[in-house]
Order: structure tokens, then C-alpha cells, then sequence
């Protein structure tokens, strides 16, 4: 009797265990060449990210596209026993300068597997960097009910970003489209999401997308300060996201001066926001956490990463 007691609190045990997972971004600010060669700075950026089951890197500048694998090296060193994958994005801007997005994923922490990738095809240019979007399947379930979900990897141009934040809703209405495998709980859930994806709101006509699907916006979305003016936030969370829960508020600064909240998450899913943990949506301060003066931490990055932990 006692044996099979053990058993069987042994199967409830693994069968319910909640997988805690750290879901993150970072624009570690024109990481190229050079910076990558530094070992100092490779290894301080490392270490944070080793914090992280899932990571959406922006600004990759390396044109001999040597950084990223260096970065990727440099992480695994940390976590050798529990390695990470990296999916990468072409170079993309439509400027001279041409940046990379990455996703990291250390799939036996994180509970989820990387299924898909690609750039948002961007024929209309409503992007100075068109979007690296990442579907991920939960493949350690726990008590969520979250099987998929989206990250849409943004750096909006700092002079276009109201706008650029407005025409995310494109790359929405095109993932939909694309994936309505996604989106087919009923006869009518597709044509209802995309009818709920509303590109051109208005205060009496608000976008409603509720899915099974949960869509995350993360990255630098130089939303705040001279970028984005309070005002136009205010009609951006009221108005044209609507639908979408702000997960960093205004009063976490996630610029490394500490001045403004440039760096957003934004989500979509029910399930999702509610399997967050409270309280764990912030900024991870690695100038306090390396003991860094300022100049030091601004050699890492002008960004903070941004950060929540989840229960599958």
C-alpha cells in the first residue's frame, strides 16, 4: 500500500509541477563587431541573459554577421548542460544601417519549442525594420491551458514609432491570415479575429481581438519621451490597443539613464496575462546588479532588459 501510495504521488506530482518560466527583451544597442569582441562586455550581457528562458534580442549590427554566434558561445559557456538555440533574422532596415533580431530559447527550461520564424513581409514599408515574429508550443503544460503563442520581436524607428506601433496591427491581420490553424475553434473564429483586428480605430470603433492564440508585441518600441507624447500613448492604450494588456508601465524607466519606458510587452490572451506571475513584469537593473557606474552600464547597453515570469 505504501509503495503504491508513493507511486501515485509521484505521477500527480510530475503531472501538475508549474514550470516557472522567465520571458524577456533586450536591444542591447548596436551590438556589432567591436562590441561583440569585447569580452568584458560579451560576458556582463551573457550573464543577464542566462537569467532568461526566453529572450527577443534587438539591435544586431555585426555586418559580417559574426555577433550573434559569438553572443550564442559566449551564453552557452553559462549553461552547458542546458543549452540554448538561437533563431535569427536576416539584416534588415531600410536605412544604410541594418540590424538583426534573435530569439533565445533554452527549451529544457523554458517549457516551449520555437515552431516557426520568419520577418514580417513588409511590401508596403510600414517598417524601418519589419518585425521578427516566433510562434512557440508549450511542450511542458502545466495548469495554463496555454498551448501556442506569438512574439512579434519590434525596434520601431524613434521618429515613426506612433505610427509604427499603429501598423503592427497589419502584421497581426497578415499573422492571422497566415496561421488560421491558430484561430479555428469555431466555423466563425477566423473571420471573427480578423474582424476584431481593427488597423484604422477610433474611439467608438476599437479593436476587440480575443482568440485562444494569446500574441505578444515586445521589444524597443520608443514609446515614451520625446517619441511618443503622453497623450498619444494614452489614445494608444485606450484606442488602437485596446485589447491589448500593458505589461510596463509608465512608471518602470527602461532606458539605463533611467528617463523613460521605451521598451514595451504587450499582450493579447487572457490565459496568458493570468498565468503571469504578479509583480514580475519589470526591468532587470544590471548596472545595480554588476555594480556598474554609469559608463560602464551604458558600454552594455542604453536599454534595460525587460521581463515577466510565467507558470505553463
Amino acid at each position: 500500500m505504501l509503495i503504491i501510495s508513493s507511486v501515485i504521488f509521484l505521477v500527480f506530482f510530475f503531472t501538475t509541477y508549474v514550470y516557472t518560466v522567465r520571458i524577456g527583451s533586450f536591444n542591447l544597442h548596436q551590438y556589432g563587431s567591436s562590441k561583440a569582441a569585447d569580452s568584458i562586455v560579451t560576458g556582463i550581457i551573457a550573464d543577464i541573459l542566462n537569467d532568461f528562458d526566453v529572450a527577443a534580442i534587438q539591435e544586431i549590427t555585426d555586418v559580417t554577421m559574426k555577433a550573434p554566434y559569438i553572443l550564442l558561445d559566449s551564453l552557452n559557456k553559462r549553461s552547458l548542460s542546458r543549452p540554448y538555440s538561437m533563431a535569427l533574422s536576416g539584416r534588415v532596415g531600410r536605412s544604410t544601417s541594418k540590424e538583426q533580431f534573435i530569439f533565445f530559447n533554452r527549451e529544457s527550461t523554458s517549457g516551449v519549442k520555437l515552431i516557426d520564424n520568419y520577418l514580417y513581409d513588409d511590401k508596403s514599408n510600414y517598417f524601418e525594420r519589419p518585425p521578427f515574429i516566433g510562434t512557440f508550443q508549450v511542450t511542458k503544460m502545466g495548469s495554463s491551458g496555454i498551448k501556442y503563442f506569438t512574439i512579434m520581436n519590434v525596434h520601431l524607428r524613434p521618429t515613426s514609432a506612433y505610427q509604427e506601433l499603429i501598423d503592427m496591427r497589419h502584421v497581426i491581420r497578415d499573422f492571422i491570415l497566415q496561421n488560421p490553424q491558430y484561430f479555428s475553434q469555431t466555423s466563425t473564429s477566423l473571420a471573427q479575429a480578423l474582424s476584431e483586428n481593427i488597423i484604422d480605430a477610433t474611439a467608438s470603433h476599437k479593436p476587440s481581438l480575443k482568440t485562444n492564440h494569446p500574441i505578444l508585441i515586445v521589444g524597443d518600441c520608443n514609446s515614451d519621451c520625446s517619441y511618443i507624447s503622453l497623450t498619444r500613448q494614452q489614445s494608444l492604450r485606450s484606442i488602437n490597443y485596446a485589447d491589448f494588456v500593458w505589461m510596463i508601465n509608465n512608471q518602470v524607466k527602461t532606458n539605463t539613464r533611467q528617463t523613460c519606458t521605451y521598451d514595451r510587452i504587450l499582450i493579447n490572451g487572457d490565459k496568458f496575462v493570468g498565468a503571469i506571475v504578479p509583480g514580475s513584469n519589470t526591468t532587470v537593473n544590471f548596472q545595480q546588479d554588476f555594480d556598474l557606474t554609469l559608463n560602464e552600464a551604458l558600454d552594455v547597453s542604453d536599454h534595460f532588459p525587460v521581463k515577466f515570469d510565467i507558470r505553463w
